[in-house]
């Protein structure tokens, strides 16, 4: 798989990895691993929270995807971030928290 497929494919996961951790880690791990992504220490998303970058390069220029230190949970990017994520029982429900 072309790199630019691989990080699309990723992109496209880590939005609904949100709840689930392990995911976000292991997204994480295989990202770090394509070939022209760099780590960047220090990394905020869209609304300035830190963690760790992985930097790397589209059409428009560089973008990074940013994740917690410690866990490696994914509250988004330098061009857009995750608020509030909850679970719902159906389709449409408005989650409790």
């Amino acid at each position: 798989m072309p790199r630019s497929a691989a990080l699309e494919k990723i992109g496209d996961m880590l939005p609904d990895a949100t709840l689930l951790p392990e995911p976000d880690a292991a997204l994480y791990r295989a990202a770090a691993k394509i070939p022209g992504v760099s780590v960047v220490t220090g990394a905020k998303d869209y609304t300035g929270r830190p963690g760790i970058g992985l930097s790397f390069k589209e059409r428009d220029g560089r973008t990074a995807w940013v994740f917690d230190k410690k866990s490696l949970d994914f509250p988004g990017s330098v061009d857009e971030s995750l608020l509030d994520v909850g679970v719902a029982d159906k389709a449409g429900d408005i989650s409790a928290t």
